[in-house]
């Protein structure tokens, strides 16, 4: 599904008050997997449970693109998510999605990133779906981003080895070597026909980069 940018009004009701206070919206939240209006004036609110924390600005910022998210995938996250999520849950609830957050040395910064704890390390607040869902989605689209470096690495490391004589690129018999190594064979025509597609500046070599248009013509492999 997608989440999408709606103008109308949701009328936010303060326990606290008994003023009820409307709204603009320019965002959009999830609901029987469809989009409704929702708050925009990030701010903090007090429920009967605690405070309601408000998104950070790299979230709000977010979540003005438009993300698809599977049928399925949103059914699992409104399964796990009960009512009002204590923050400090935010961890269990990315393990039960396949994300194990022990495991990731950046997390800690994830959380101050969007001011989910308090400069004492301390979790403080209430999420509702909106903002988890939201969370959720910037998490995985940070780990897609850490594996994408990880993967551009990889391939670095495996392209410098056959740099033989270490001036940045590989000619078509070492591309050809590369690619079976990668589990991708090709045969030596073939390496000289990527290299003529993928060389620009006509020196019958590959740099790094050109060797990165010649993966993603050939392969699945999503090198940025």
């Amino acid at each position: 599904m997608s989440i999408q940018r709606t103008n109308s009004q949701s009328r936010v009701q303060n326990r606290h008050s008994d003023n009820a206070t409307t709204h603009e919206s320019n965002e959009s939240t999830f609901k029987n997997n469809k989009p409704i209006p929702i708050m925009s004036s990030n701010t903090h609110m007090r429920t009967s449970n605690g405070i309601l924390l408000k998104k950070s600005q790299k979230l709000l910022q977010s979540s003005e693109q438009k993300r698809q998210v599977a049928h399925d995938k949103l059914k699992l996250m409104r399964h796990i998510f009960t009512n009002i999520m204590p923050v400090d849950r935010l961890t269990d609830a990315l393990l039960a999605l396949g994300h194990d957050t022990r495991k990731d040395i950046n997390y800690q910064d994830f959380l101050i990133e969007h001011e989910l704890i308090e400069s004492s390390g301390t979790f403080v607040g209430l999420l509702d779906f909106e903002h988890y869902a939201l969370l959720v989605l910037e998490y995985e689209e940070k780990l897609h981003t850490e594996e994408e470096a990880l993967r551009r690495l990889d391939l670095k490391i495996a392209f410098e080895c056959f740099d033989l004589n270490k001036d940045g690129t590989v000619d078509a018999n070492e591309l050809s070597t590369l690619m079976n190594i990668l589990g991708l064979p090709i045969t030596d025509q073939e390496a000289k026909e990527m290299i003529d597609f993928a060389d620009h500046d006509k020196d019958s070599l590959l740099s790094f980069d050109e060797f990165l248009v010649v993966l993603t013509q050939i392969s699945t492999i999503d090198v940025p």
